[in-house]
């Protein structure tokens, strides 16, 4: 390790919605990544050798097939005739992944893996031009539960709208206990208008996975208005939770028309700041 940076082109050039990465089996890098637009499509990457990113295979989702289709030139007589090589597959990887048939989804963004099973879980945000203005969570089953498996199951383990009161699902985590921790990601230009009117301000929830309230999400808070829960994780001993707070009173007019002045208040100029979530209430709430 020297600390120069280095750019992994084999991860594809796309939207990146974060990455999720996971140790297979066999030790190699399992890199997952949604392409944070509408129509877009959901990837893993898995590297040649262990512990390195240096060189590997970049697959895109179909699930129709159910499937990681490879986005290999040399694998699909498609991208032989439309891409100059390798490199060219790489950079214009959403028109190589539409060629080989990865499938087009609901603005894939948050994606975190279940401890203990490797589920992988992946928030759709929304896709109000397909009818899904709500959003959605899938959950995937890689076979055999080995992450660099090309083949899985899938279900959708939420459906965003007024039944679950959970809309535009965004990051997601999980505590030490096994909960999903959900941000929502509602537009401030949306924001408090139909049809996300009743949802107030962006929020973050907690679903239980396994006990009696399995599936059943719990709200936990509001985000400042204009602003959005973002990157939430865990300290190592699970007893702290930090989210970051994101643009709050994004949609002021003006410097003498604020939206919010989080986090300091009175007149001043909104801020984006993390915060660090501890103590009894949180304790509690993940017991």
């Amino acid at each position: 390790m020297t600390g120069a940076a280095k750019k992994h082109t084999t991860l594809g050039r796309f939207a990146h919605e974060g990455a999720t990465a996971i140790q297979a089996k066999d030790g190699r890098c399992v890199v997952y990544s949604g392409d944070d637009d509408d129509n877009r499509c959901l990837y893993k990457f898995i590297s040649d050798k262990p512990g390195s990113l240096e060189s590997g295979t970049l697959y895109v989702a179909s699930l129709a097939l159910r499937k990681w289709i490879p986005l290999e030139i040399d694998e699909h007589e498609v991208l032989k005739r439309n891409f100059s090589d390798q490199l060219d597959v790489m950079i214009r990887c959403r028109q190589a992944a539409v060629a080989v048939g990865g499938s087009l989804l609901d603005r894939p963004e948050g994606v975190d893996i279940e401890p203990g099973t490797n589920a992988v879980y992946v928030s759709f945000t929304n896709n109000a031009n397909r009818g899904n203005p709500y959003g959605s969570i899938f959950k995937i089953i890689e076979k055999n539960g080995d992450p660099a498996s090309l083949e899985f199951e899938y279900s959708t383990f939420l459906q965003g709208g007024i039944e679950t009161g959970v809309v535009c699902p965004d990051n997601l985590a999980f505590d030490k206990k096994g909960n999903l921790w959900v941000c929502t990601d509602i537009s401030g230009k949306a924001m408090n208008k139909a049809p996300y009117a009743e949802f107030k301000n962006n929020s973050i929830f907690v679903i239980p996975i396994r006990d009696g309230n399995a599936g059943k999400p719990l709200l936990v808070g509001l985000a400042p208005h204009d602003a959005e829960f973002t990157g939430p994780c865990f300290s190592p001993d699970g007893e702290t939770l930090f989210v970051s707070i994101q643009h709050p009173g994004d949609e002021s007019k003006s410097l003498d028309e604020f939206t919010s002045t989080w986090p300091l208040g009175g007149s001043r100029q909104p801020k984006s700041a993390v915060i660090a979530i501890t103590g009894a209430t949180l304790a509690k709430i993940m017991s």
